[in-house]
């Protein structure tokens, strides 16, 4: 008993463990790629724990499969599990280095845990697979933000910047880095630092309201109101109307003890917002402040009096100027100034002064007009000339802010006649000559500085970039190149250099300058042999320039260097296939296959190589071995649709037709509404002659695709069920001769069957001594393939017609669309005996035309005759019509019009000529006009004319 628990027991466990994983899982197993799509959906979500789940079954399918490692990675972070995480994006990066994603999520999961240093290092190894990576690079802007290394966040936001310094993206994060440094610097007491990292984001940004108020609130806490009040009056300038502005300014003003101002300030916001309950309950309490204050004696007020009283008194100058700008009263200030330069144009210090308040009012340009007009009274002056070149690069970067180029492009110019040498007005006037896209102006400019500076490497740097934008590649290479034989160590600039060479080579390439992308390429091997981008880039060069043994020589290359790398092995089949060398592609689009058996992409490319491999097959007359890669196709993908078409043209090509419909009701099962696989039905049912099967697939094909050929083929097929015809035939002779005209008229049913039809006719002709009647009974009947028959048995009431009449042949089909005929006729006459014929004829097709050449040996006992007739037919319309020329020299015994008085003709020299057209009208009615012209020669001086119509009327049914 117990012996059989135990064995019972792990089968209860399995049956109840099957069933649950069929509902957990579904009956049919998934793919890797299937599983992956799937777990990538729940991702979107936020279905993490089960996308979690189904990523483990996508690896317990295909261990090395990157992207779903990496999505497993981000989920665990997602969820919080950042070891788990950090394994997955690990595995990623080891196997697949340059992987760009992975860097960014090893990053942030090491941001998540404050682990700055190897979140850097991250980004730093990214950086080295990918130099001058945009977001990369602003990826480790934000961790050096993180670790609050400003020090160093700094100097990267500035090569950042230099880098790309028009990206808006880029511009956000330099002002983002220093709003941050000066917060960080401010909530540290470090006033100084604080306020240098605000004025730099307000040099990128000028209107940035967050450093505008920090500054403001420092100046503020500082004691030190002028600047913040200066900061007030610069935003009003902007919005005057701002009801926080105006408070503020009113606050300032009320701290200074500024009453004056600050009532004045009172009124505009009553102006503006005069229901403002604050602003209406100051009015009172300010003037109360105000009034206690001003019961002392204000300073200014006193040295104002001084003033009104002593134009003259410098002293009092000094102070009212000095108390205005104290209290940030700048236009105060300026107008003391001016007051005191009319009567003292000259006067150094105020002139300074004035430039002063100018430069705090970010007044620039009149700033550097007066700095000017200094410098003209004293050349000498070091201070002067650097005053005047940083104001003149002020006032080009506001200029240049405005989009006003020409206006900053002549303040740079202005500021560099001071100084040549200036580094910031070189670097300024590039940038806007690059605004303006001249660079090739840029490009003298630089050349300029380099004459001062010939190992700057900023300006180096530019200059190389600059020229690789102009497409002067070389030369941005040689630059990039002297600065690593320089710096060997700094793996910017071989990245660099390999970029230039890159770029160079792909646009090169783009504009189908191969010789020259090649050279390019080829010195980017000659730097990093390894470089996958160049590999790849000189395998489709060569590619392109159908040099496939060059391109297999860079694959085989690249293999070396990468011998896992998928794409180089897919890419490598690939040139294989081109090469028509299937089976060594065949063995590398198989082994990847079967490593990969989940990928789709492998699967095609495997099936690809066989469909090429089948279609040379086919080309070089090879049918067995096409057949045999098209079933190789099919075993892997049994739904492929050209491999089913190739198939079923193979095998309707051996008259393998029931395999052949077999292949072909497949592709209708899965590509229903595919035209080709019901046309390919339909054809193979017509070679089997099953046409009423063959005829519905047209149907069907007709109504997904109503062209007039699908059409016409639907409507020669349904004829071809159609196994009943019935047709009239009339003939009118007349002869030059006598007044006589004969007419026939003939009346047929003909049926069709699998191997031939048959006939009966009854033939009619009037005369005076009576009616004529002759019935025939026709036979046509295929042996095979290359021979069929023909006979004839006619009986007549002998008044108009012959008594009997026989006729047999045997056609046989030769190469070339040539056919014999050998055969006999036999007529009985009731008053001139029995005459027989032999026949023979050669027939040939050539294309539209068919000739036919019949000769008759015709014995009337005791005389021997012949007979010759050439056919020739024109056939239009796809064979369903034709237009017929005829010649004949004799008198046949197959000439229809001739029967009724063919004894006494026969020894005649006669000669004919006639000509007709036959219509088919859709395969069913045809309709047909023929005339011919006789000419008999009676006596050497005597002919006689016989001129027949001949009408035909056919009808299926």
């Amino acid at each position: 008993m117990r012996s059989a628990i135990k064995y019972l027991l792990p089968v209860v466990m399995l049956c109840s463990y099957l069933p649950a994983k069929a509902q957990l899982f579904g009956k049919k197993g998934k793919d890797a790629e299937e599983l992956y799509n799937e777990a990538v959906r729940q991702t979107k979500a936020q279905n993490y724990k089960q996308a979690i789940e189904i990523s483990k079954q996508a690896l317990a399918k295909q261990p090395d499969m990157t992207d779903q490692q990496l999505l497993l990675g981000r989920l665990y972070m997602l969820i919080g599990q950042n070891d788990l995480a950090r394994k997955y994006v690990k595995q990623v990066l080891a196997a697949a280095p340059r992987y760009r994603d992975a860097y960014f999520y090893a990053i942030n999961i090491e941001l998540s845990e404050k682990k700055y240093e190897e979140a850097s290092c991250y980004a730093d190894e990214g950086l080295g697979y990918f130099p001058n990576d945009h977001d990369l690079m602003l990826k480790k802007l934000s961790v050096l933000d993180a670790a609050a290394n400003f020090y160093k966040g700094d100097a990267y936001a500035t090569t950042l910047l230099n880098t790309y310094p028009e990206d808006t993206t880029v511009r956000n994060a330099y002002t983002g880095h220093y709003l941050l440094s000066g917060n960080y610097f401010r909530a540290r007491g470090n006033t100084n630092l604080a306020r240098s990292s605000y004025e730099k984001a307000l040099m990128m940004e000028p209107d940035n309201e967050e450093a505008k108020t920090a500054i403001t609130n420092m100046y503020i806490r500082s004691g030190n109101f002028s600047p913040a009040l200066e900061q007030v009056n610069a935003a009003l300038a902007s919005n005057p109307s701002s009801y926080e502005l105006l408070m503020r300014k009113l606050s300032l003003l009320q701290d200074m003890h500024n009453y004056a101002d600050a009532l004045s300030v009172l009124q505009q916001v009553l102006k503006y917002y005069p229901n403002d309950a604050k602003a209406r309950g100051m009015d009172v309490s300010l003037r109360m402040e105000a009034a206690g204050y001003y019961a002392q004696t204000d300073p200014y007020l006193l040295y104002q009096s001084i003033l009104e009283k002593d134009a003259g008194n410098r002293e009092a100058l000094d102070k009212v100027i000095g108390l205005s700008m104290s209290r940030g009263a700048y236009r105060e200030a300026l107008a003391w100034i001016n007051r005191g330069l009319k009567q003292n144009p000259n006067d150094q210090r105020l002139l300074g002064l004035k430039i002063d308040v100018l430069e705090s009012d970010r007044k620039f340009t009149e700033a550097a007009a007066l700095t000017g007009r200094l410098r003209q009274s004293n050349p000498s002056s070091a201070d002067l000339k650097n005053r005047y070149v940083s104001l003149k690069v002020a006032s080009g970067r506001d200029y240049l802010a405005q989009q006003q180029y020409d206006l900053a492009r002549s303040e740079f110019e202005m500021a560099l006649q001071a100084a040549p040498a200036d580094t910031v007005a070189l670097d300024m006037l590039t940038n806007t000559y690059l605004a303006q896209k001249d660079p090739a102006r840029a490009l003298q400019v630089l050349n300029q500085a380099l004459n001062t500076y010939p190992d700057n490497t900023r300006f180096l740097l530019k200059k190389s970039n600059i020229l690789a934008d102009m497409g002067r590649y070389d030369e941005a290479a040689d630059i990039t190149a002297a600065l690593l034989a320089q710096y060997p160590n700094d793996p910017r600039y071989s990245g660099m250099l390999a970029e230039t060479r890159l770029t160079a080579g792909r646009i090169l390439m783009q504009a189908e300058e191969y010789d020259m992308a090649r050279i390019q390429l080829q010195a980017v091997l000659a730097q990093q042999p390894d470089n996958a981008d160049a590999l790849n880039y000189l395998i489709n060069l060569e590619s392109a320039q159908q040099r496939p043994d060059s391109a297999l020589h860079y694959a085989n290359l690249a293999l070396g260097y990468h011998p896992d790398d998928k794409d180089l092995l897919l890419k490598k089949a690939s040139l294989l296939t081109d090469m028509k060398r299937y089976e060594e592609a065949g063995a590398i689009t198989y082994a990847l296959m079967q490593r990969y058996p989940f990928s789709t992409k492998y699967r095609n490319a495997y099936t690809e190589n066989l469909l090429a491999a089948g279609a040379s097959y086919q080309r070089n007359n090879a049918p067995d071995s096409a057949l045999q890669a098209f079933s190789r196709v099919l075993a892997v993908n049994s739904r492929d649709s050209l491999a089913l078409l190739y198939s079923i043209n193979i095998l309707n090509g051996r008259q393998a037709y029931d395999s052949a419909l077999l292949y072909a009701d497949r592709g209708i099962h899965y590509y229903p509404d595919n035209v080709a696989f019901l046309q390919k039905r339909a054809i193979t049912l017509e070679n089997k002659k099953e046409y009423a099967q063959a005829a519905a697939a047209a149907d069907s094909v007709v109504k997904l695709q109503g062209s007039a050929t699908n059409i016409d083929y639907a409507d020669f097929l349904q004829s071809k069920t159609l196994k009943n015809q019935f047709g009239m035939f009339f003939l009118h002779s007349s002869y030059d001769y006598n007044d006589n005209k004969y007419n026939i008229a003939t009346l047929e049913y003909r049926h069709f069957f699998k191997r031939g039809s048959y006939a009966v006719r009854l033939n009619y002709a009037g005369r005076e001594q009576g009616t004529g009647l002759m019935g025939e009974a026709e036979l046509y009947y295929t042996h095979n393939k290359q021979l069929y028959s023909y006979a004839l048995a006619s009986y007549s009431n002998e008044l108009v017609f012959p008594k009997v009449r026989l006729a047999y042949s045997l056609f046989k089909t030769f190469k070339h669309d040539v056919e014999a005929e050998l055969g006999s006729r036999y007529l009985q006459q009731a008053d001139s005996g029995n005459v027989i014929s032999g026949v023979a004829s050669l027939g040939k097709t050539f294309r539209d035309f068919y000739v036919n050449l019949r000769a008759y040996f015709i014995s009337d006992s005791p005389d021997f005759y012949t007979s010759f007739n050439l056919t020739t037919r024109y056939y239009m319309n796809h064979g369903q019509d034709y237009i017929s020329f005829i010649a004949g020299l004799g008198t046949s015994p197959d000439d229809r019009s001739r029967l009724i008085q063919f004894p006494k003709l026969s020894g005649l020299l006669t000669r004919s000529v006639g000509a007709g057209y036959q219509k088919t009208f859709k395969y069913r009615t045809t309709v047909g006009l023929y005339g011919t012209w006789i000419n008999q020669k009676i006596s050497d001086t005597n002919f006689q004319n016989q001129y027949d119509i001949y009408v035909t009327l056919q009808r299926r049914f």
